[in-house]
Parts: structure tokens; sequence; C-alpha cells
């Protein structure tokens, strides 16, 4: 059982839980059955995401082997709901209540993740389904004439420069750009705000009462409507310990200051500052408007470099003519923005013509949008949710900090009971530059360039920092999971490690300093804050060339491509695939009996520190700190020292339990573990 208190998760015990676990995987956000049309979405398929029932077994025993004790689970709208409204794919449910009942067997937990990025991959990411676009009449054919969307099935088809060159290829990491243009900006207005901005957009309700509803409703009841299917089909499983809201959910327009100039106007009118992501062809939200309607627009063209990050000016501008072609169907009325007042196009000139710059301003989404949505979800969720030891938790996230627009929202615990604050942090720089620098990086938050490893490590502690806080003070002390962090393995110049047999245990060839240096600091960052997290992630079918087979991300912690093909009877077969594993395959306290002070590992020395103070609670259970064989293959390599009291090691086949019991004559203990 897990439940909260004070801030931190605790166990049936009352002793502080650090849980870590791994996004799975990240393959699930798009079908099996890939080669088919990618405009037919009735007859797709996502059974066997992230892998195959019969191959479960030794993914799970890997997972868990890394002391893995929480899979961040994902599941798409789409996968659900793909046929149409209101019409479930219980193949694919079914197939996920088999696969999380085999993940039970390895003492895994799960907290569902209803995962979307920037909606849909008919808009260059995963999440909702074909038809809502079409509810909403928008032709995804056209979106790459208009810049309305930019994905890897269209590239080529589209105006910026990356698409005109010769040889081209898909950009990495330019799928976030995304978010501010028309049409997935669109529909997560509609989504969140739909009666406020679009009350004129009524569709037919799906229950044959011949009733209209507003498109906010439609949309938002049957995404709850689908995850509650799930969840109900779930019942029983007692290792599912909660679902997420929604992952990395966007504000679309609302709170933009001033359409003409750009989603970063919005901090205008919220004080939340510069939220644009500006790679490649940039247009402004009215740009986009327009260009959805066929007016040709002068955009800004930006380089994923110094120029972006730290100038915020494009490199060139390109005049994106659409041709004729527009975003929207011929059946539908046209630009839905356009119906509702936002802008006109001249009779005289045919030119376009804004009417209403601040429609969309001061809106606090987090107050006005989020909330409502979430209390209904919650409330949704748990009216299916029958456990009799386990609380559904609700898992938190609202946009992303880099891109929010609204101040993160207060959540009283009587709103929404049971949430966990599960904001993401990367390190941006060498998440989009796959480059890691200990000596350079750039403040994400105010673009000033960072020197020196101790300022970069700090800037990184504190941006960690202060997610936590936002759990601690505007959430009635909720703990904080990080529900996303990791680092690109598709490092520029970088090798990946191999495993190589020593006598004492196992190592890897020094070919992956970028990538060790990389996860080692973000693993240390986390530390510092005594974070709870699910890194990102493992993808069962990863390879080289495709990578984890989603918009050319290559973030996963195994590959099939870099096993170096021990045989399944050899001991170390568990850890074959697995990249950079030192850095993350590492001791730590999974249950303190106190309140936790330091719980970190010191790669560099192979040394783990636990300090914790007692908290009132007299236990009559141990802490427990994992230890795993990666680092330690045998017992007698094992140095323990405790400050007071005793401890005891088992040995649970792939990893190490040290088990310390305290003495009540100190209010403070320490436990020390030397592994090489």
């Amino acid at each position: 059982m897990l439940t909260t208190k004070n801030g931190e998760f605790v166990d049936e015990h009352g002793r502080v839980v650090n849980l870590r676990g791994i996004n799975l995987g990240g393959s699930s956000k798009i079908p099996t059955n890939t080669t088919t049309n990618w405009l037919d979405a009735k007859t797709t398929t996502f059974v066997n995401r992230p892998f195959p029932i019969s191959e479960a077994s030794l993914h799970f025993e890997r997972i868990r082997a890394c002391g893995f004790t929480l899979i961040r689970f994902i599941v798409t709208w789409e996968a659900i709901e793909h046929e149409g409204p209101g019409i479930y794919d219980h193949e694919y449910i079914k197939y996920v209540r088999a696969i999380l009942e085999k993940a039970n067997e390895y003492n895994i937990q799960i907290y569902i993740d209803p995962h979307q990025d920037v909606w849909s991959r008919w808009t260059g990411g995963d999440g909702a389904p074909l038809w809502t676009l079409e509810k909403v009449g928008f032709d995804v054919t056209n979106f790459p004439f208009c810049e309305a969307a930019i994905c890897q099935e269209t590239f080529g088809q589209g105006h910026s420069t990356a698409e005109r060159r010769k040889g081209k290829t898909f950009p990495k990491m330019i799928w976030p750009t995304n978010y501010f243009k028309l049409a997935t900006a669109t529909m997560f207005t509609l989504f969140w705000a739909g009666e406020r901005f679009a009350p004129h957009f009524m569709v037919d309700d799906d229950d044959s009462s011949g009733k209209k509803v507003n498109i906010q409703s439609y949309l938002q009841r049957h995404y709850i409507n689908a995850m509650a299917e799930l969840l109900k089909h779930l019942n029983g499983l007692e290792n599912i310990v909660g679902i997420g809201t929604m992952n990395e959910p966007s504000a679309g327009y609302i709170n933009v200051a001033d359409i003409s100039k750009g989603y970063g106007q919005s901090g205008a009118s919220s004080g939340a500052g510069s939220k644009e992501l500006k790679y490649g062809l940039a247009p402004t939200p009215f740009q986009g408007m327009c260009l959805g309607e066929g007016h040709a627009q002068l955009v800004g063209d930006f380089s994923n470099g110094f120029m972006q990050h730290v100038l915020g000016k494009p490199d060139s501008w390109v005049t994106v003519d659409p041709m004729g072609k527009k975003a929207w169907n011929s059946d539908s009325n046209g630009c839905i923005w356009k119906q509702a007042g936002v802008w006109k196009t001249n009779p005289q000139t045919s030119q376009p013509v804004l009417l209403l710059p601040e429609y969309f301003a001061n809106v606090d989404f987090g107050t006005e949008c989020y909330l409502p949505f979430a209390k209904e979800y919650a409330d949704t969720m748990r009216s299916v949710w029958k456990s009799k030891t386990q609380e559904l938790l609700i898992f938190v996230e609202l946009p992303p900090l880099e891109f929010s627009t609204t101040p993160f929202p207060e959540i009283s615990s009587s709103t929404l009971p049971g949430a966990i604050n599960a904001t993401h942090w990367y390190d941006g720089v060498t998440l989009f530059t796959r480059s890691f620098k200990s000596y350079f990086s750039v403040n994400t938050q105010n673009h000033r360039p960072v020197f020196g490893y101790k300022k970069i490590l700090k800037m990184h502690v504190s941006q960690l920092g202060e997610i936590k806080q936002l759990g601690n003070e505007k959430m009635d002390k909720a703990p904080t999971l990080i529900g996303e962090t990791g680092i690109p393995y598709d490092m520029i110049e970088s090798t990946t490690s191999k495993l190589i047999r020593t006598s004492k245990s196992i190592t890897f060839r020094d070919t992956s300093s970028q990538q060790l240096a990389a996860m080692n600091h973000t693993m240390t960052c986390l530390e510092k804050n005594l974070l709870s997290f699910t890194l990102w992630n493992y993808t069962s079918d990863h390879s080289d060339r495709d990578g984890d087979i989603w918009n050319g991300e290559n973030l996963s912690v195994y590959s099939e491509d870099h096993k170096c093909g021990l045989d399944k009877t050899d001991y170390n077969y568990i850890y074959d695939g697995l990249r950079a594993a030192r850095a993350f395959v590492r001791p730590y306290a999974q249950y303190i009996t106190g309140t936790p002070i330091v719980n970190e590992f010191d790669m560099a020395k192979g040394k783990f520190r636990l300090v914790y103070k007692l908290n009132g609670i007299k236990y009559d259970v141990p802490s427990e700190i994992f230890v795993p064989k990666l680092w330690c293959l045998k017992k007698a390599d094992m140095k323990v020292s405790v400050s007071d009291g005793k401890y005891e090691v088992e040995d649970d086949d792939r990893w190490y339990v040290v088990k310390y019991w305290h003495s009540m004559a100190s209010v403070e203990h320490t436990v020390e573990i030397k592994v090489i």
C-alpha cells in the first residue's frame, strides 16, 4: 500500500518511500501496425505495446534488477478509442490488464499515464484519435502546406529550410514546436476553454438525443470516459497506485496577450515571461490562423542553436504560401477563430485583418481551465476504481514549465485529494543539442549562459528544488515525483557502452563518457533534492536506426542493438543492452524509517550515504537499501558502516538489500556503503 504524508510517499509501516521507476515505453505512443495507411486510423491496434506478453518476464526482470519499483505505464486515448467516438478497443484493454498482471509478479507498482504529445499523431505527436481533429473540421492532409503541423509522415511538403534542403531528414526535437502551431493550439484551446472562446461551436451529442453540446464538453467527456473505461477493466490489480490526468498538456492560445506578437507575449498578462519554443518555421498565432485559411505569410525560420536558445532570433525569413490549400475541410465553415470574430478577410483587398488581438488574454489556465477538469476527471476515475487496499493517487501535470503561460495554481487537498506533483524536468540544453558539456549550459528560464560545472549543478539542483516546492507550497504538502527525466543517448560524437567481464563485477568500456556523465548528473540532481522519479524511458524495440520509434527520439535506457550477445544462462545477461547503466543502476534507500536528509550515491567513489532523523514514529521494521550486483557482485566486496544500531545484508538474486535498524540513543542516523 502506498499513501502520502507531509510531502512524502509512505508505506503501510509509515516508512518514507523513495520511488524510483521508469516510463514504459517509448514506442507505446504509436500503433504496432505502423505500416498501414497513416490515415486509416480505425483499423489500427496498440496491442503488444510496450511488448508482447511472451516477452514480458525478461523485460520486467531487467527493470526490477535496475532497482525500479514503479512503472509509469504509457497509454493513449487513441489506443482505447481509435475507431470512433464511444467505440472502445477491448482487445487492447484486455492486453493492458494482462501485461500489468505480469508486472505484479515482479512486485512492480504502476501508475497509468494517459500520454499525449502535441495532441495527436496527425499533429506531430501522439495521443488523441484522428476523429477529434475531423470533428472540429480540420483536413490533416493539408497541414504541411499551411504549416499547421510538422510531422514525420508529411515532412518535405512544408516550407522550412530543413524541408527544402537536399537529403532532408526530420530534425531532432522539432516536434514540440507543434504546441505553437495552428492545429495543436486550436485543439487544446477548444478542449480546455471551448465554451469561453468558441461558444458558437456546438456539435451533435452522441447519446442519440439530438441535442447539441459545446466542443469543450464533447472532447472532455470522451477523454474522461475513455480513461474510465480502461481503469474499470483494471479493477482488482493491487499494484496500480494511481493515474495521471494528462501528459504535458498545453494551454493552446489561452492567456496569450496579443496573438499578433507570438506566444511569448503571454507573459504580459500573467507575469510568466517568454514561453515559446522557436525551431524551424515559427508563425505567430495570428499568422497560423491566416495560413490555415490559405493566406501567404512571411514567417521566421529558426535553427536549433545559439540564435534560438540565447538570442531568440530567426536565421532567416521565409514566405509561406499555401497555394490555395486550407487546413479546414470543405464541409466545415472554415477557421473557428474567424467564426468567433477574432479576425476577418478584408473584402476589398482579400487580406486578413486582426480584430481582437487580446481575445485569449487574461485567463488563468491552471485555476479556470485545468482544475475544474482535473476534479471531474479524478471524481470519475475514483467512481470506477474499486480497491480494498490502495487509494487511487492522482498524478498532476500542468504544461511544462518552459511553456507555461500562467502560474502554477493552488491545488488544495480538499479540491483534489490524493494529488501528486508529477511535473517533468530535463536538462534542456543537453536534450535539444544532444551534447552534454560539463563546463557550459544555458539557463532556460532567462536564456543566459552558465559557465563551470559547479554553477551548472547548482542551477539544475535549484530548478528541481523549485519543482518540489510547488508540491509543498501549492498543493498542500503533496509529494513530488518527477514524471519524466532522462538524457538523449544519440549524443554527438558519442558511442554507447558495451558489457565486458571482470573478475570482481561487471564494468563497461569507457566509450560512453558523455552518456555516463549526463545521466549521473541528472541522477545527482534528483538525489540532492531527495526526489522520487520515473526515468524516460525503456523501449523494448529500440534500435540505432529508429531510436525510440517516435519522432527520432533516442532516450531509452535499453537497446536491442547494444546487447553483447550474452547467453541467457550467463548471470550477467540481465544487464545486457542497458546503456550507461552504471549511472542509473545504483544503490539507494527504498524505505527509510525516519525523515531523510541525505540519500545519494557518489558514482566516482562508489560510495552510498544515507542520513535520516527520527520523526516520532516507533518502527518495528528496518530501513532498506537497494544495492545492485552491477556494482557489487559479491557480498564480501561490500563495506557497510553504520552510526549505531545493527544491520544485515540479504541476497535477493539480482541485488542485495541492506536492512538497518537504528537505536533510539540518538536522533540522527547514518549508513554508508562502499561498493568499489
